[in-house]
């Protein structure tokens, strides 16, 4: 199983995933981690082209197809935050949307494991 994690430093757990630096990717076999690696977000759009609120370029300039492509591998996406837009699309494409508090990486990968990080549904935005 994989499970990605949204990071600007390669440690903590962040929000806007298509302003995110990267992804964490943890391999589990059973209850360990066997493997961690890193990939830099060139999966949305966000950094490339400025972020709008306007509904018309939101819905169809922002598609996540890319980052569903990316982590199609991923049984999750773990991040503190995000549009719910974004985690309709994860939902539809059988990858969890887990929203939390918990700042470390490896933390939040670690309680997923455990079977003990549950999404904090308040974290939705919805103003887009």
């Amino acid at each position: 199983m994989k499970i990605a994690v949204a990071t600007d430093d390669n440690n903590t757990v962040t929000g806007h995933v298509g302003r995110c630096n990267a992804f964490i990717i943890y391999t589990i076999d059973g209850s360990q981690i066997t493997k961690k690696e890193i990939i830099e977000n060139r999966f949305t759009h966000h950094q490339e082209h400025g972020h709008s609120h306007d509904e018309k370029e939101h819905s169809h300039g922002h598609s996540h197809s890319n980052l569903i492509d990316a982590l199609k591998d991923c049984e999750a996406l773990i991040f503190s935050h995000g549009g719910w837009r974004l985690v309709e699309d994860l939902k539809k494409n059988n990858i969890k949307p887990i929203m939390t508090d918990v700042v470390s990486a490896d933390e939040a990968a670690a309680k997923y494991i455990a079977g003990e990080l549950h999404s904090k549904e308040e974290n939705v935005c919805n103003h887009h």
